[in-house]
């Protein structure tokens, strides 16, 4: 079996190999999907991330979901903890950890039932999630187990099984460029 490292290795690589325009048209397809989604349409809070290097870029679909009243979050990650911070204006970032572009504003965000869009190297379609290996939104969800959590991918970052431990918690769904997935 391959140890998470390779798996995670591999998976970068493949996101990677990708150029900017096509990574940027993917994106805009996964939000073009997460936008029409009644997960998306219902909710009144939605919890982003600031994308690194080639992950999918969600910022348009914030920028819509400022538009439409959403309250909007994004994460900021202190020691080994991470909090979502509601954000007015996707001006309002500074550099933080790990060189992850974090809000500066400092209403923290403990909404009940958000939907909370998840980056990850890779996905499976029961729901597991390889992560880059902190744990944050582990601990994250392990402390508000009532978001909902939609994993967000490249269909290329799609593996037909990931290894789950007892700490890993499932996604309810995982979007890419193809379409929603439950499962």
């Amino acid at each position: 079996m391959e140890t998470k490292q390779k798996i995670r290795a591999l998976l970068k690589q493949r996101r990677e190999s990708l150029s900017e325009e096509q990574a940027l048209g993917l994106s805009r397809k996964t939000c073009e999907k997460i936008a029409a989604h009644p997960w998306f349409l219902a909710a009144e809070k939605v919890y982003f991330y600031h994308p690194l290097g080639k992950e999918v870029n969600l910022l348009p679909l914030a920028e819509q979901a400022l538009t439409l009243g959403k309250k909007t979050a994004f994460p900021r990650t202190a020691g080994k903890s991470m909090e979502f911070y509601q954000v007015f204006s996707l001006a309002d970032f500074k550099e933080g950890s790990f060189h992850v572009m974090e809000p500066e504003g400092n209403t923290l965000m403990t909404e009940e039932m958000p939907l909370v869009l998840v980056p990850g190297l890779g996905f499976d379609l029961q729901g597991g999630r390889l992560g880059y290996g902190g744990g944050y939104y582990d601990r994250y969800f392990s402390r508000y187990p009532r978001c909902r959590r939609l994993g967000t991918a490249y269909s290329i970052q799609i593996v037909e099984h990931l290894v789950r431990e007892p700490h890993d918690i499932p996604m309810d769904g995982i979007a890419t460029e193809q379409g929603i997935y439950l499962p």
